[in-house]
């Protein structure tokens, strides 16, 4: 695989908001802290106030753009008054939020797919569930950007249901460089002595096809590192451009984003041989590097990966749970 030198013209934005990963401000001493970020950015949530304290930095990173709330769910900001942050929420309410931490641009928004109570994903012979190892995975690919000084931030940062509307919203309204969807395939296809990871792209967009080829390179050499997996796959699988029969995106995490967005199937959790793999710390770290190598050399290459499939794929989504009806809010606060 060959990779060409890094531009000059690329720098981290330090100060940013680097990673949503866990569960409430309180606990950002360990690793299920919400965010990561640099300690000057920091704040502790005011025992006693009503007002919305500037961010600790000796640097204005301008306007916030998203919020994360006190229970670490990220929302973007509809307005600010002088009370209160007015937020989108994950259904799509609009809620004031008297306090959270502000969350400015950031290089790459990591989507784990699916989430809550009906939006399970598809769940493996072992009991291990596609929602749980989505999450788990963006989590670590999460820490792994930001040592490499990548700014980025989870659309969703526990298991809770998150609409594919605000998932896409969270990602334009932070003006990311890259959307990323975490997903785990289903239903057991065909035997293969390949992984049969694939990569779905934005069909007008060459970055977003540029993306998708890097992810799933990086993806494959990830996946062939590891021995005795039977593996399976369909006969199209590789980067892939997805079509409903009137020419347009399939997928809902590849129509909505302005922001060039792919979604990647790292391998088929409801087989049984891949469930297992899945299950492990080797697999999440190894999966985990190749989001976070895909993102860097999106972010400082002109590398272009594995080329897209010439012929596109024609499929009708029916039906689904990733709209807003009978969804219901998280805690925010």
């Amino acid at each position: 695989m060959q990779r060409r030198e890094t531009r000059s013209s690329f720098r981290p934005r330090a100060l940013s908001v680097v990673a949503a990963l866990g569960l409430a401000a309180s606990a950002c001493a360990s690793d299920d802290r919400p965010f990561l970020l640099p300690a000057d950015v920091v704040q502790a949530a005011p025992a006693t106030t009503s007002t919305i304290p500037p961010p600790s930095t000796t640097l204005d990173p301008g306007t916030p753009l998203a919020l994360l709330t006190p229970t670490g769910v990220v929302v973007p900001i509809l307005d600010i008054t002088p009370t209160a942050y007015l937020v989108q929420s994950p259904c799509q309410a609009e809620v004031e939020i008297v306090y959270g931490t502000p969350i400015y641009q950031v290089d790459i928004v990591l989507d784990p797919g699916h989430g809550g109570e009906v939006e399970t994903g598809a769940v493996g012979p072992n009991g291990l569930t596609e929602k749980d190892l989505n999450l788990r995975l963006a989590k670590l690919a999460a820490r792994k950007l930001e040592a490499r000084g990548i700014s980025v931030a989870l659309t969703r940062t526990a298991d809770y249901r998150l609409p594919i509307q605000t998932r896409s919203q969270i990602a334009d309204t932070l003006k990311a460089q890259a959307l990323i969807s975490i997903h785990h395939n289903a239903p057991v296809l065909t035997a293969s002595s390949e992984p049969g990871s694939e990569v779905f792209y934005q069909s007008r967009s060459l970055q977003s096809a540029r993306l998708g080829g890097l992810v799933q390179e990086e993806i494959l050499d990830a996946l062939r590192q590891f021995d005795g997996i039977n593996w399976v796959a369909a006969r199209d699988a590789g980067v892939v451009a997805v079509l409903k029969p009137d020419g347009t995106e399939s997928y809902g995490m590849i129509r909505r984003p302005d922001t060039p967005a792919v979604l990647a199937e790292f391998g088929y959790i409801a087989n049984q041989s891949e469930a297992d793999l899945f299950d492990t710390p080797e697999y999440l770290d190894a999966a985990a590097e190749a989001i976070t190598a895909a993102a860097e050399r999106y972010l400082t290459t002109d590398d272009t990966g594995v080329a897209p499939n010439p012929v596109n794929r024609t499929f009708t989504p029916t039906g689904g749970t990733g709209g807003v009806d009978n969804c219901e809010d998280p805690a925010l606060e």
